[in-house]
């Protein structure tokens, strides 16, 4: 089931990139019935329009079910149906391809960008954070326990790939001032090769830590690996098939975990002023302890 996700992602947007130039193609063309191709264009610019929007403007979230895209998508999979009823087979089978990129659509946004049972038990606040192992960009190992001493924030990321992620990234950067006056530090820890978070590094110029967890050990440690989490085809940019789970960590200055968020959505991360507010009431000042699942 892992190995299907990853390769879902990839072939939706291949079929849905080839769908709508392919009936822009036709329209263009001036291929009968129109309307069919107008239906299957329309069908596609939703989910095309997304993917283009996330992929250049790099949103942290989306909401949870983008209803214009889906009724924008419908739309055109009804007017495919209706010309399919006047012209028979001519539009039949543009209506099949159309109706592929709704269902494909929703199965994106109901069972690919979901994950379940996001509810690692050793990750809940009030334990200690477990022992790991991760590495820095010299390849030396760095031992979870050297986090206590003062809180940290700890994002496990999957990597460059992930719009999501890197935008995630962008917006703990321009909190930094307020989170370093707040007396925390921030850890980043990823899978991807350390080139990738080099990359990073260099883009936004902070002291903020990039660790890695190339074998996914800590991940799995933690309950939190993605075995297949990366999409198909981006092995050919140097990343692993095997991925972690988007998950942040908030840890005290004795290690205590006080903050976790395992989403269940990977369009859906936490709101910047989240880190701030649960800093600001750290266990030493009687903060309560928060958990998002």
């Amino acid at each position: 089931m892992a190995f299907l996700r990853s390769a879902f992602i990839s072939a939706f947007v291949t079929y849905l990139l080839v769908a709508f130039t392919y009936a822009l193609t036709q329209l263009f063309r001036g291929m009968e019935p129109v309307w069919s191709w107008m239906g299957m264009a329309l069908a596609a610019f939703g989910p095309v329009a997304f993917f283009t929007w996330v992929f250049i403007t790099k949103p942290a979230r989306t909401n949870q079910h983008p209803l214009g895209i889906s009724l924008i998508s419908g739309l055109g999979l009804a007017i495919t149906m209706l010309m399919s009823w006047r012209y028979g087979d001519a539009a039949g089978i543009v209506h099949i391809w159309t109706g592929l990129i709704f269902i494909f659509w929703i199965i994106y946004l109901r069972w690919y960008s979901t994950f379940s049972h996001r509810d690692a038990a050793a990750l809940l606040p009030g334990n200690t954070l477990p022992d790991f192992e991760l590495q820095n960009s010299s390849g030396e190992i760095v031992h979870s326990g050297s986090f206590k001493g003062k809180a940290h924030i700890l994002p496990f990321y999957r990597g460059n790939w992930c719009p999501f992620c890197t935008a995630q990234i962008k917006e703990l950067a321009q909190q930094y001032r307020e989170i370093d006056a707040a007396g925390a530090a921030v850890v980043l820890i990823s899978p991807q090769p350390s080139g990738k978070c080099q990359v990073l590094a260099k883009r936004f110029e902070l002291p903020m830590r990039f660790l890695r967890d190339p074998k996914n050990m800590a991940a799995k440690r933690l309950g939190i690996d993605d075995a297949w989490g990366t999409p198909m085809g981006a092995q050919l940019l140097g990343y692993k098939s095997a991925t972690v789970l988007p998950t942040v960590l908030i840890t005290d200055e004795t290690g205590r975990i006080i903050y976790s968020h395992q989403t269940g959505n990977y369009r859906i991360r936490p709101e910047p002023a989240e880190y701030l507010s649960v800093l600001a009431s750290t266990p030493s000042r009687s903060t309560r302890l928060s958990v998002k699942i």
